[in-house]
């Protein structure tokens, strides 16, 4: 009989604990919803289906680590570690973790949502990363995972979509920048051009999701808010 009860409170435990799983789950992005997502339809196939398409990206990625200074290579090694507060320069020193708080607590939740969306689009295409990445990968701190689309690349431009919605006078600043870090993938041998093309669609698509999105909306509103009590009015 005792047997029989252990069984029973064992099984009990064992289901709730996979049901606090699922919870956790469903539960862990803060704005995105994955579920219907169809990558084939969202991005564009990376340029690996015939040998001629790859190896014209292989030429692309071996031409511009050709043509690459010192000083791009040092500023591409500097900001392989990204950050929105990277824009800083560009909308002012005010803007920063300090000065915003509530904001960098969104930024981060933001952050969260587009590395799992990531995860998620590199699984869905499979491309191996160029072999120049392995070769550099020690200053790296990205895992060897998937290539398509680039992660820094998308973050670059999830922010700067949702920073050219904040301080729509800066757009044109803030969106060479994110093509600035982008190109960095592809000069350090760490990405395909394909990749960070991949990585531009993905972040803007990332970014009106997050904009379409009713929880996100009442946030960003409250950051503008923020934005507009600690550092004067924001620009229009």
């Amino acid at each position: 009989m005792k047997t029989i009860l252990w069984r029973i409170v064992f099984v009990y435990f064992f289901l709730s604990a996979l049901s606090l799983c699922g919870a956790f789950e469903s539960s862990a992005l803060y704005f995105l919803n994955t579920n219907s997502w169809d990558f084939q339809k969202i991005l564009p196939q990376p340029a690996n289906k015939t040998h001629e398409e790859e190896e014209r990206d292989i030429h692309f990625l071996k031409d511009a680590m050709a043509a690459r200074t010192k000083k791009q290579l040092f500023r591409a090694l500097i900001a392989s570690s990204d950050s929105i507060f990277d824009y800083a320069p560009i909308i002012g020193p005010e803007f920063n973790a300090k000065q915003l708080p509530y904001a960098t607590q969104v930024f981060k939740e933001v952050e969260s949502d587009t590395d799992y969306a990531i995860h998620l689009a590199k699984n869905a295409f499979h491309r191996m990363r160029p072999n120049t990445w392995y070769e550099t990968k020690k200053n790296e701190t990205t895992n060897n995972g998937y290539a398509y689309p680039s992660g820094h690349a998308t973050r670059a431009f999830v922010w700067a979509t949702l920073l050219a919605n904040l301080y729509p006078k800066k757009r044109k600043e803030i969106d060479i920048e994110a093509r600035t870090k982008a190109w960095n993938r592809v000069i350090l041998g760490r990405h395909y051009p394909d990749d960070v093309y991949g990585g531009e669609i993905y972040g803007r698509y990332l970014a009106q999701q997050f904009l379409q999105n009713s929880l996100f909306q009442k946030k960003w509103a409250l950051i503008k808010e923020e934005v507009l009590k600690k550092n004067g009015p924001i620009v229009k």
